[in-house]
């Protein structure tokens, strides 16, 4: 499901001292959705779209490609990434001095990141390199959250050009931004909002986290790679890593409030165990994740039961624009057609029912008009 933009998350851009820039931009997973969205502020979004020359998204399908046809006629740029010709790709690398670096969803993301790096070495020009990486991967443990860990391995090999000079100028100007649990994957559980009015995550009710809109993860992203300063990118992004998170701690039934609060209904938080939630995600509910973040997804959790979460980093944030980020109630409403319960047809005698005619089937199996008395009423 695309991701919505919230009007918090456009209402107050920095502004750059820099004069427009001759960026030349790359984007890698351009189809998934930080990419995608990190495109549509770059090309739409007054405060980015003069501040580069060109914008280049690397898909891994075709189908991918035709993911982004939208935005060709914007002037995007869209190739397919072929791992057997790395030639290709130390060229396409050569043609942009700025990349943001996204790991795809995919169980080969390490494997990928590192070949996509390797190009940008040999290619010698990106000096700008914004890394995607993820909150919480420091606190990861290798035997037990290997999917977490492995982004530490990835900023690793993201930040070692800067020392190398054999890079030419590739790395000079790096920047890791680590994002929070996606307050987008709560809509996993999109199904069991509507039909019971609940949230079933795994943690208990005690276990707290900060869940942060893709909105303004995509936010941070489009201003580190649009930002200039006197050695690439601003001083502020420059040499930094980043923590993203939402602006709030919430509890399980702290998150339920907020949609509560959000939805104008009852919401409730269900703690459940993982082997429920694997469950779920190998469902239809999970049909479009990718098993490595379904695999994810369970890792964080583990953490959040872990209480290695119990933080929140709204610092670049409210440097970048002036605002925390997306509330949970904003988020709630932002997507309130998703969470908000079903109402349902119920039959019921009194005078607060509504009086209507219907159609009833006799034992003659005759068809006669009767009048019943109706009530819509939320599915709580």
């Amino acid at each position: 499901m695309a991701p919505k933009q919230s009007s918090g998350t456009r209402a107050k851009a920095a502004q750059s001292k820099s004069p427009s820039s001759e960026r030349t931009i790359l984007v890698t997973a351009g189809e998934g959705q930080t990419g995608r969205l990190v495109i549509e502020l770059l090309l739409t979004d007054t405060n980015y779209s003069d501040k580069y020359k060109s914008l280049t998204a690397l898909v891994f399908s075709e189908e991918g490609k035709t993911s982004l046809d939208e935005f060709t006629s914007q002037g995007l740029e869209v190739l397919v990434y072929d791992p057997s010709d790395k030639q290709a790709l130390v060229q396409a690398m050569e043609m942009v001095d700025t990349c943001l670096l996204i790991p795809p969803a995919r169980k080969d993301k390490a494997k990928v990141t590192r070949t996509l790096l390797e190009a940008a070495k040999k290619a010698q020009t990106v000096i700008n390199m914004v890394l995607l990486s993820s909150a919480g991967a420091d606190y990861a443990e290798r035997d037990k959250q290997p999917r977490l860990r492995e982004f530490i391995d990835l900023e690793t090999l993201a930040m070692q050009p800067k020392q190398d000079a054999s890079t030419g100028d590739t790395g000079h100007s790096p920047c890791v931004i680590r994002a929070g649990f996606y307050a987008e994957n709560l809509l996993l559980y999109t199904k069991q909002a509507q039909g019971e009015g609940k949230l079933p995550i795994p943690i208990d009710d005690h276990h707290k986290f900060a869940p942060v809109a893709l909105g303004d993860v995509a936010q941070v992203c489009a201003f580190a790679l649009t930002s200039v300063g006197p050695h690439g990118m601003a001083d502020e992004v420059r040499g930094e890593i980043l923590v993203v998170t939402g602006p709030q701690l919430v509890a399980g039934p702290e998150l339920a409030q907020a949609a509560s609060q959000a939805l104008g209904t009852k919401m409730e938080f269900q703690s459940i165990s993982e082997k429920e939630a694997i469950k779920i995600l190998s469902s239809d509910q999970g049909a479009e994740v990718d098993e490595a973040e379904k695999e994810y997804l369970l890792e964080y959790y583990s953490l959040v039961r872990e209480g290695k979460t119990s933080y929140v980093s709204n610092a670049p944030m409210l440097a970048f624009f002036g605002h925390r980020g997306q509330e949970p109630t904003e988020f709630f409403k932002t997507y309130s057609s998703e969470f908000k319960p079903k109402k349902r047809r119920t039959v019921k005698n009194g005078p607060a029912a509504s009086r209507t005619r219907s159609k009833a089937v006799n034992g003659n199996g005759d068809v006669a008009e009767q009048d019943e008395d109706v009530e819509f009423v939320d599915d709580e």
